[in-house]
Protein backbone atom coordinates (compact mmCIF):
# COMPACT_ATOMS: atom_id res chain seq x y z
CA UNK A 1 0.00 0.00 0.00
CA UNK A 2 1.21 3.36 -0.83
CA UNK A 3 0.68 7.01 0.06
CA UNK A 4 0.01 10.00 -1.74
CA UNK A 5 -0.77 14.03 -0.88
CA UNK A 6 -4.54 15.71 -1.10
CA UNK A 7 -5.77 18.31 0.48
CA UNK A 8 -7.40 18.41 3.71
CA UNK A 9 -10.52 18.91 2.47
CA UNK A 10 -10.94 15.83 -0.01
CA UNK A 11 -9.52 13.28 2.88
CA UNK A 12 -12.77 12.54 4.38
CA UNK A 13 -13.47 9.12 4.45
CA UNK A 14 -9.38 8.12 3.25
CA UNK A 15 -7.20 6.92 6.26
CA UNK A 16 -4.32 8.85 7.43
CA UNK A 17 -0.89 7.69 6.85
CA UNK A 18 0.93 9.48 9.39
CA UNK A 19 0.80 10.88 13.16
CA UNK A 20 -0.61 14.31 12.70
CA UNK A 21 1.03 17.51 15.42
CA UNK A 22 -0.65 19.45 17.49
CA UNK A 23 1.37 22.90 18.77
CA UNK A 24 0.22 25.60 21.61
CA UNK A 25 2.05 27.25 24.27
CA UNK A 26 1.47 24.15 26.69
CA UNK A 27 2.16 21.46 24.84
CA UNK A 28 3.41 19.81 21.55
CA UNK A 29 1.32 16.40 21.10
CA UNK A 30 -0.02 14.01 18.24
CA UNK A 31 -3.41 15.87 17.38
CA UNK A 32 -4.64 12.12 14.96
CA UNK A 33 -2.48 8.94 14.71
CA UNK A 34 -1.87 7.25 11.85
CA UNK A 35 -4.54 4.71 10.56
CA UNK A 36 -7.67 7.37 11.54
CA UNK A 37 -10.61 7.02 9.37
CA UNK A 38 -10.99 11.38 8.53
CA UNK A 39 -14.57 13.20 9.20
CA UNK A 40 -15.80 16.30 8.48
CA UNK A 41 -15.01 17.39 12.36
CA UNK A 42 -11.50 15.89 11.81
CA UNK A 43 -11.15 18.35 8.87
CA UNK A 44 -12.19 20.94 10.62
CA UNK A 45 -9.41 20.39 13.51
CA UNK A 46 -6.82 19.51 11.37
CA UNK A 47 -7.42 23.43 9.39
CA UNK A 48 -7.45 25.03 12.84
CA UNK A 49 -3.98 23.74 13.63
CA UNK A 50 -2.48 24.64 10.01
CA UNK A 51 -2.96 21.40 8.10
CA UNK A 52 -4.07 21.64 4.82
CA UNK A 53 -2.65 18.91 3.05
CA UNK A 54 -2.23 15.36 4.03
CA UNK A 55 -0.64 12.02 3.41
CA UNK A 56 -3.46 9.67 2.97
CA UNK A 57 -2.75 5.52 2.25
CA UNK A 58 -3.92 4.44 -1.06
CA UNK A 59 -3.79 1.09 -3.23
CA UNK A 60 -0.75 -0.16 -4.79
CA UNK A 61 2.19 2.15 -5.23
CA UNK A 62 6.10 1.57 -5.21
CA UNK A 63 7.60 -0.91 -2.55
CA UNK A 64 8.37 1.46 0.64
CA UNK A 65 9.42 1.76 4.46
CA UNK A 66 7.76 4.14 6.49
CA UNK A 67 8.49 6.18 9.61
CA UNK A 68 7.55 3.91 12.03
CA UNK A 69 9.29 1.26 10.31
CA UNK A 70 12.58 3.21 9.39
CA UNK A 71 13.01 4.11 13.35
CA UNK A 72 12.97 0.79 14.44
CA UNK A 73 15.05 -0.60 11.54
CA UNK A 74 17.66 1.98 12.26
CA UNK A 75 17.24 1.41 15.79
CA UNK A 76 18.30 -2.50 15.34
CA UNK A 77 21.56 -1.31 13.78
CA UNK A 78 22.92 1.32 15.75
CA UNK A 79 22.35 -0.12 19.42
CA UNK A 80 24.05 -2.94 21.27
CA UNK A 81 21.05 -4.79 22.22
CA UNK A 82 22.58 -6.44 25.01
CA UNK A 83 22.69 -3.47 27.15
CA UNK A 84 19.57 -1.33 25.44
CA UNK A 85 15.90 -2.13 25.20
CA UNK A 86 13.74 0.14 22.93
CA UNK A 87 9.70 1.42 22.40
CA UNK A 88 8.45 2.10 19.49
CA UNK A 89 6.91 5.31 19.64
CA UNK A 90 4.43 8.23 17.76
CA UNK A 91 5.45 9.99 14.89
CA UNK A 92 8.50 8.19 13.84
CA UNK A 93 10.23 7.55 17.20
CA UNK A 94 12.09 5.40 18.81
CA UNK A 95 13.01 5.34 22.45
CA UNK A 96 15.61 3.88 23.80
CA UNK A 97 16.05 2.62 27.15
CA UNK A 98 19.16 0.90 29.36
CA UNK A 99 19.07 -1.97 30.54
CA UNK A 100 21.59 -1.81 32.89
CA UNK A 101 23.43 1.43 34.74
CA UNK A 102 26.87 2.63 33.18
CA UNK A 103 28.89 5.48 31.05
CA UNK A 104 27.60 6.10 27.95
CA UNK A 105 29.84 5.78 24.53
CA UNK A 106 28.67 6.79 21.26
CA UNK A 107 30.76 6.08 18.07
CA UNK A 108 30.89 9.65 16.23
CA UNK A 109 32.07 7.90 12.99
CA UNK A 110 29.03 5.63 12.50
CA UNK A 111 26.85 8.08 14.34
CA UNK A 112 28.39 10.36 11.01
CA UNK A 113 27.20 7.71 8.88
CA UNK A 114 23.63 7.62 9.93
CA UNK A 115 23.24 11.20 10.61
CA UNK A 116 24.21 12.96 7.58
CA UNK A 117 21.87 9.60 5.71
CA UNK A 118 19.17 12.17 5.12
CA UNK A 119 16.42 8.84 6.39
CA UNK A 120 16.78 9.03 9.97
CA UNK A 121 18.71 11.05 13.36
CA UNK A 122 20.15 9.46 16.25
CA UNK A 123 20.41 12.35 18.90
CA UNK A 124 21.40 10.83 22.44
CA UNK A 125 22.98 11.96 25.57
CA UNK A 126 26.77 12.50 25.45
CA UNK A 127 29.59 10.53 25.69
CA UNK A 128 30.57 10.27 29.35
CA UNK A 129 26.66 10.49 30.55
CA UNK A 130 26.49 8.41 33.69
CA UNK A 131 23.11 6.49 33.58
CA UNK A 132 20.99 4.07 35.55
CA UNK A 133 19.28 1.17 34.32
CA UNK A 134 15.85 1.56 32.59
CA UNK A 135 16.64 5.46 31.72
CA UNK A 136 16.53 6.89 28.68
CA UNK A 137 19.26 7.38 26.94
CA UNK A 138 18.68 8.35 23.25
CA UNK A 139 15.80 8.32 20.38
CA UNK A 140 15.87 7.34 16.93
CA UNK A 141 13.93 9.66 14.52
CA UNK A 142 13.06 9.30 11.38
CA UNK A 143 13.38 11.82 9.06
CA UNK A 144 10.73 11.58 5.73
CA UNK A 145 7.53 9.75 6.02
CA UNK A 146 8.86 6.86 3.90
CA UNK A 147 11.68 6.34 1.84
CA UNK A 148 11.79 3.81 -1.48
CA UNK A 149 13.22 0.10 -0.36
CA UNK A 150 16.51 0.27 -1.95
CA UNK A 151 18.04 4.01 -1.24
CA UNK A 152 16.83 2.39 2.97
CA UNK A 153 18.57 -0.96 2.49
CA UNK A 154 21.70 0.70 1.08
CA UNK A 155 21.45 2.38 4.09
CA UNK A 156 21.05 -0.18 6.57
CA UNK A 157 24.11 -2.06 5.02
CA UNK A 158 26.37 0.88 6.03
CA UNK A 159 25.05 1.39 9.71
CA UNK A 160 27.47 0.31 12.87
CA UNK A 161 26.92 -0.32 16.48
CA UNK A 162 26.64 3.67 17.47
CA UNK A 163 25.37 3.70 20.94
CA UNK A 164 26.97 1.37 23.47
CA UNK A 165 27.07 1.72 27.60
CA UNK A 166 30.64 0.94 29.87
CA UNK A 167 29.24 -0.77 32.33
CA UNK A 168 30.77 -0.24 36.23
CA UNK A 169 33.73 -2.08 37.26
CA UNK A 170 33.22 -1.92 40.46
CA UNK A 171 30.02 -1.87 42.50
CA UNK A 172 30.91 -1.95 46.07
CA UNK A 173 30.77 1.66 47.73
CA UNK A 174 31.67 2.93 51.84
CA UNK A 175 30.85 6.44 53.01
CA UNK A 176 32.42 8.38 55.26
CA UNK A 177 30.07 11.39 56.80
CA UNK A 178 32.46 14.02 58.13
CA UNK A 179 31.41 17.12 60.03
CA UNK A 180 32.06 17.41 63.57
CA UNK A 181 28.74 19.84 64.20
CA UNK A 182 26.71 16.69 62.18
CA UNK A 183 28.72 14.18 64.69
CA UNK A 184 27.70 15.47 67.66
CA UNK A 185 24.30 15.83 66.66
CA UNK A 186 23.91 19.55 66.57
CA UNK A 187 23.40 19.08 62.80
CA UNK A 188 21.34 16.15 60.94
CA UNK A 189 23.19 14.45 58.13
CA UNK A 190 21.57 15.42 55.01
CA UNK A 191 24.26 13.29 52.71
CA UNK A 192 23.24 9.91 53.79
CA UNK A 193 20.19 9.84 52.18
CA UNK A 194 21.55 11.47 48.50
CA UNK A 195 24.17 8.76 48.92
CA UNK A 196 21.94 5.85 49.33
CA UNK A 197 19.64 7.47 46.37
CA UNK A 198 22.93 7.90 43.94
CA UNK A 199 23.97 4.21 44.67
CA UNK A 200 20.67 3.32 43.81
CA UNK A 201 20.47 4.88 40.81
CA UNK A 202 23.57 3.63 39.63
CA UNK A 203 23.05 0.25 41.29
CA UNK A 204 26.01 0.53 43.74
CA UNK A 205 25.89 -1.34 47.25
CA UNK A 206 26.95 0.53 50.35
CA UNK A 207 28.78 -1.93 52.16
CA UNK A 208 30.04 0.38 54.79
CA UNK A 209 29.22 3.63 56.53
CA UNK A 210 31.16 5.77 58.66
CA UNK A 211 30.32 8.90 60.73
CA UNK A 212 33.32 11.21 61.88
CA UNK A 213 34.15 14.72 63.10
CA UNK A 214 36.82 17.13 61.19
CA UNK A 215 39.82 15.12 62.35
CA UNK A 216 42.46 13.81 60.10
CA UNK A 217 43.06 10.34 62.49
CA UNK A 218 39.38 9.35 62.64
CA UNK A 219 38.59 10.27 58.89
CA UNK A 220 41.84 8.21 57.85
CA UNK A 221 40.98 5.35 59.99
CA UNK A 222 37.45 5.59 58.71
CA UNK A 223 38.85 5.18 55.26
CA UNK A 224 40.91 2.42 55.98
CA UNK A 225 37.93 0.63 57.57
CA UNK A 226 35.76 0.78 54.65
CA UNK A 227 38.56 0.04 52.29
CA UNK A 228 38.30 -2.74 53.63
CA UNK A 229 34.92 -4.08 51.92
CA UNK A 230 34.21 -1.92 49.54
CA UNK A 231 36.04 -0.93 46.06
CA UNK A 232 35.60 2.75 46.35
CA UNK A 233 34.84 5.15 48.93
CA UNK A 234 33.32 8.36 49.06
CA UNK A 235 33.85 11.07 51.98
CA UNK A 236 31.62 13.93 52.00
CA UNK A 237 31.98 17.94 53.90
CA UNK A 238 35.21 19.49 55.09
CA UNK A 239 36.95 19.92 51.43
CA UNK A 240 37.46 23.67 51.46
CA UNK A 241 39.50 26.26 52.62
CA UNK A 242 37.88 26.63 56.27
CA UNK A 243 40.12 26.75 59.01
CA UNK A 244 38.20 23.31 60.72
CA UNK A 245 38.22 21.56 57.16
CA UNK A 246 40.36 18.04 57.38
CA UNK A 247 39.36 15.75 55.17
CA UNK A 248 41.91 16.09 52.49
CA UNK A 249 44.71 15.74 55.13
CA UNK A 250 42.46 12.41 56.73
CA UNK A 251 42.07 11.04 53.00
CA UNK A 252 46.18 11.97 52.84
CA UNK A 253 46.99 10.09 56.12
CA UNK A 254 45.37 6.85 54.86
CA UNK A 255 48.17 6.16 52.65
CA UNK A 256 46.03 7.44 49.53
CA UNK A 257 47.69 9.43 46.78
CA UNK A 258 45.91 12.50 45.87
CA UNK A 259 45.68 12.93 41.81
CA UNK A 260 43.66 16.56 42.41
CA UNK A 261 41.74 18.78 44.93
CA UNK A 262 39.92 20.56 43.18
CA UNK A 263 38.55 20.07 40.04
CA UNK A 264 37.08 21.93 37.14
CA UNK A 265 33.47 21.20 37.84
CA UNK A 266 30.77 23.77 39.02
CA UNK A 267 29.10 23.15 41.36
CA UNK A 268 31.46 21.00 43.42
CA UNK A 269 34.41 22.03 42.21
CA UNK A 270 36.42 21.55 45.68
CA UNK A 271 35.90 17.66 44.84
CA UNK A 272 38.93 15.12 45.41
CA UNK A 273 40.47 12.28 43.25
CA UNK A 274 42.73 10.07 45.48
CA UNK A 275 43.30 6.23 44.85
CA UNK A 276 44.90 3.58 47.66
CA UNK A 277 46.24 1.02 45.23
CA UNK A 278 43.62 0.83 42.42
CA UNK A 279 40.99 1.42 44.82
CA UNK A 280 39.31 5.02 43.99
CA UNK A 281 38.52 7.52 46.96
CA UNK A 282 36.43 10.24 46.23
CA UNK A 283 35.96 13.65 48.39
CA UNK A 284 33.28 16.19 47.71
CA UNK A 285 32.53 19.55 49.13
CA UNK A 286 29.26 19.98 51.11
CA UNK A 287 27.49 21.91 47.95
CA UNK A 288 26.55 18.44 46.73
CA UNK A 289 23.83 18.50 49.83
CA UNK A 290 22.03 21.47 47.52
CA UNK A 291 23.05 20.12 44.20
CA UNK A 292 22.01 17.07 44.99
CA UNK A 293 20.44 15.95 41.60
CA UNK A 294 23.40 16.44 39.50
CA UNK A 295 27.29 17.26 41.03
CA UNK A 296 30.79 15.73 40.74
CA UNK A 297 29.51 12.29 41.69
CA UNK A 298 27.23 12.05 39.10
CA UNK A 299 30.19 13.44 36.57
CA UNK A 300 33.43 11.87 37.81
CA UNK A 301 33.19 9.67 40.36
CA UNK A 302 31.15 7.53 38.09
CA UNK A 303 33.94 7.08 35.54
CA UNK A 304 36.09 6.32 38.83
CA UNK A 305 33.71 3.81 39.18
CA UNK A 306 34.20 2.32 35.57
CA UNK A 307 38.22 2.25 36.40
CA UNK A 308 39.14 5.44 34.92
CA UNK A 309 42.22 6.34 36.56
CA UNK A 310 42.78 10.08 35.05
CA UNK A 311 46.05 11.75 34.74
CA UNK A 312 45.93 15.54 35.78
CA UNK A 313 46.08 16.47 32.08
CA UNK A 314 42.38 14.43 31.49
CA UNK A 315 41.23 16.14 35.04
CA UNK A 316 42.32 19.58 33.47
CA UNK A 317 40.28 19.07 30.41
CA UNK A 318 36.78 18.14 32.43
CA UNK A 319 36.33 21.82 32.01
CA UNK A 320 35.56 21.45 28.78
CA UNK A 321 31.53 21.37 29.89
CA UNK A 322 32.33 21.00 33.52
CA UNK A 323 29.62 24.14 33.98
CA UNK A 324 26.82 22.07 34.91
CA UNK A 325 22.93 22.98 34.00
CA UNK A 326 22.07 23.74 37.50
CA UNK A 327 24.82 25.85 38.60
CA UNK A 328 23.36 28.73 40.16
CA UNK A 329 25.63 31.86 39.33
CA UNK A 330 23.30 33.90 42.50
CA UNK A 331 25.42 32.00 44.83
CA UNK A 332 28.52 33.52 43.99
CA UNK A 333 27.18 36.99 43.49
CA UNK A 334 28.39 39.79 46.17
CA UNK A 335 25.12 41.09 47.98
CA UNK A 336 24.44 44.59 47.37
Amino acid sequence: MGVKIIKTDEAVGKKLAYDTTLVTKEKAQVLYEKGTLITEDHVKNLKDSGVYYVYVYEEGGEEVYYEWEISEAVCKKVIDQRLFEYNVAKQGAVLIYSKVSGIVQVDREALKVLNTSGIALLISKGSGTAVGSKELVAVVDSLPLYVKKEEFEKLLKDLKIALTLQQFKYSRIGIVITGTEVYEGRKNDLYGDILNKKAEKYGWKIVCKKMVPDDEDQISSAVEKCLKSAEAVIVTGGMSVDATDRTPAGIKKSGAEIIAHGIPIKPTTMSLIAFKDEKPIFGISAGGIHYRDLNSIDVVFTKLMAGWRPTKEEIALLGDGGLLPNFEPSSKLHSE
